[in-house]
């Protein structure tokens, strides 16, 4: 699915979207199948939205469709769902494609088989009194999107910019660099935390601000007439690109080829149904989310989690997008820049698709014609 930029809506509960963005550890808990011929497969999720399809699916009878169990352990961090992955604990969890690359010589057998959605949130946001060039308007406006792309990023020479820098002045610094422009040309405001960053953008300080998405969207949703998102991913280019993954090993996927393929199956008919059926999946999410963060975000949010901030990936998607060599989006995009910038870095003979063999799975997936007939077949 192609999303627009996100832009700010009116009334939006933005303390909901803090509540589950830092949402603390607990059990998701859809309803659960049962029955002597479905293969139990343990998965680790996080208390996030983009975490919950594979619990969805369960909920939808997707999962038992194809003779599966999903049993369900939320844990707060990627790092300790790698760690229960590593050791047994997990067949399958939730994870990125940047987060593998830092343990390469620590977790080698690891392995990102599926890309689930694409993260949307990184976004710089300006004040709309200072009337900075806006990429989705700049577009509107009819600029092709490279001219768009190219007047964001000049517009920010001898800018400043509140942020964490550890964390932040990488994908900008790449950004600006890709276009040609040196990154010593802006200035940085480095502070401790991203809400310090914030307050002092409030306060006047600095002529953007990027940081946590809650942070930003209160930004956003509370102030619409003072804040703008400027761009994101669509003006840092493999900076600004970040894909969520489904993370298992190498040996449970030797050992489980034919489950492997059925879950991915799983993921992508699950993917369909939200893109085809928001106002039906909205409140399940919710729902599932709700639990998992012990939060209490409303589904309008949800819907607006869902198209705005992720994009959860259809085989058009992955095909047209993701998997495309010429497009803007091709996955190792991201995992080059990934690669350059880890800490550790990876070993000389690091080989990326190795590592992140989602489209090595994908195109077994789509060999299977039975199994593509079921994920394009009725959602219902």
């Amino acid at each position: 699915m192609s999303r627009r930029p996100w832009r700010p809506r009116v009334g939006a509960a933005v303390a909901a979207l803090v509540v589950v963005a830092l949402g603390a550890c607990s059990s998701s808990s859809p309803d659960e199948p049962s029955g002597p011929d479905l293969t139990t497969v343990r998965v680790g999720i996080g208390p996030f939205l983009d975490n919950q399809t594979l619990p969805l699916a369960q909920q939808l009878g997707f999962a038992t469709e194809q003779g599966i169990k999903f049993e369900f352990k939320t844990l707060p961090s990627n790092d300790a769902i790698y760690q229960a992955v590593q050791t047994g604990q997990l067949d399958v969890g939730a994870g990125t494609i940047r987060g593998l690359v830092p343990l390469a010589q620590t977790a080698p057998t690891l392995r990102n088989y599926i890309i689930r959605d694409q993260f949307l949130g990184f976004f710089l946001v300006g004040r709309t009194e200072d009337d900075p060039p806006v990429y989705a308007d700049l577009v509107d406006q009819g600029r092709a999107p490279e001219e768009a792309k190219t007047t964001v990023l000049r517009s920010w020479v001898g800018k400043t910019f509140n942020i964490v820098g550890s964390q932040n002045f990488a994908p900008i610094a790449a950004g600006l660099q890709a276009a040609g422009i040196d990154p010593e040309s802006v200035k940085i405001n480095n502070f401790a935390d991203d809400a310090k960053a914030a307050a002092a953008f409030q306060s006047g300080e600095g002529d953007f601000y990027t940081g946590s998405l809650p942070i930003q969207s209160a930004l956003l949703l509370d102030h619409p007439d003072d804040y703008v998102n400027v761009g994101g991913y669509e003006v840092l280019g493999p900076a600004g690109l970040a894909y969520d993954t489904w993370t298992t090993s190498q040996g449970w996927l030797d050992e489980n080829p034919e489950l492997a393929l059925k879950v991915l199956a799983v993921v992508l008919k699950t993917s369909r149904y939200i893109d085809d059926n928001l106002d039906s999946a909205a409140p399940k999410l919710t729902d599932l989310v709700n639990t998992a963060s012990a939060g209490s975000l409303p589904v309008d949010q949800v819907k607006l989690l869902a198209t705005e901030f992720t994009d959860f990936l259809t085989p058009e998607d992955l095909t047209s997008k993701v998997f495309a060599p010429a497009s803007p989006y091709y996955w190792q995009n991201e995992v080059k820049l990934d690669i350059e910038q880890s800490s550790p870095a990876p070993p000389a003979d690091y080989d990326p698709a190795e590592v992140a063999n989602a489209e090595e799975w994908f195109q077994k997936l789509r060999a299977n014609s039975a199994l593509m007939s079921w994920v394009n077949g009725p959602l219902n």
